[in-house]
């Protein structure tokens, strides 16, 4: 992550927040089944299986397919921007494009079809991880909690060898921001129900016009930030 400004960082670290935010709140309504995490939804799918239990293997496969379809429209939209723009530009589509799919979430909340905005927000959880992408492939990630703390613990260690001792931080801190993510969305949904999906959905719109804003403001006075 030090390749990165220290705002493409907070971003990084923000989103991961947001994720972890939106997996809890899909966790509760769905009875033990990720929008995130696929390792998770790849076990109960197996497991469930194994046990002769086809709804419960089906939901966890076509949670999966959602959120590889989310991961696939997010990198068709990055590889293509960047024929045309900048990877900063390219970066800003891709999550234009997650709050566009964020709000299509909130509004099937409105119009009371649950199932479909719980399983929109996996798609838009997908998406999300084109949003740090380089050479196709995720730079940083959002979403992989068990990688992330593999590399906390590995850069931990090189540290101690004596290599960079800052980086070991910053996974933790991107694995903090979905942990904490985590805990604010269980509390959202025990007392909003299905109405912390427009909580989600004004994180992920805020998130794009900071980002926006700040971008600009950088292009125009050529800070670091």
């Amino acid at each position: 992550m030090t390749e990165y400004r220290l705002g493409e960082r907070l971003l990084a670290w923000y989103l991961s927040s947001i994720t972890g935010f939106i997996d809890a709140i899909g966790f509760i309504y769905l009875g033990g089944f990720f929008l995130s995490f696929m390792s998770g939804n790849t076990t109960r799918m197996t497991a469930s299986a194994t046990e002769h239990l086809w709804g419960a293997a089906g939901k966890a496969a076509g949670l999966m397919a959602l959120f590889l379809m989310g991961v696939m429209l997010g990198s068709v939209i990055r590889r293509t921007s960047e024929r045309f723009l900048t990877a900063d530009r390219s970066m800003e589509i891709v999550l234009g494009f997650v709050v566009v799919t964020s709000v299509i979430s909130a509004v099937l909340v409105y119009y009371d079809y649950p199932s479909a905005a719980i399983l929109t927000l996996s798609f838009v959880v997908g998406s999300m991880n084109s949003v740090f992408e380089k050479d196709g492939e995720v730079s940083i990630s959002l979403t992989y909690a068990t990688g992330t703390l593999v590399k906390t613990a590995q850069r931990f260690i090189g540290a101690l060898f004596g290599e960079n001792h800052k980086i070991w931080i910053h996974h933790l801190l991107l694995w903090m921001s979905l942990a904490c993510g985590s805990i604010l969305g269980g509390i959202s949904y025990m007392h909003l129900n299905l109405n912390s999906v427009w909580i989600a959905c004004g994180l992920i719109c805020l998130g794009f016009i900071v980002t926006i804003i700040t971008r600009q403001w950088r292009r125009y006075t050529g800070s670091e930030l």
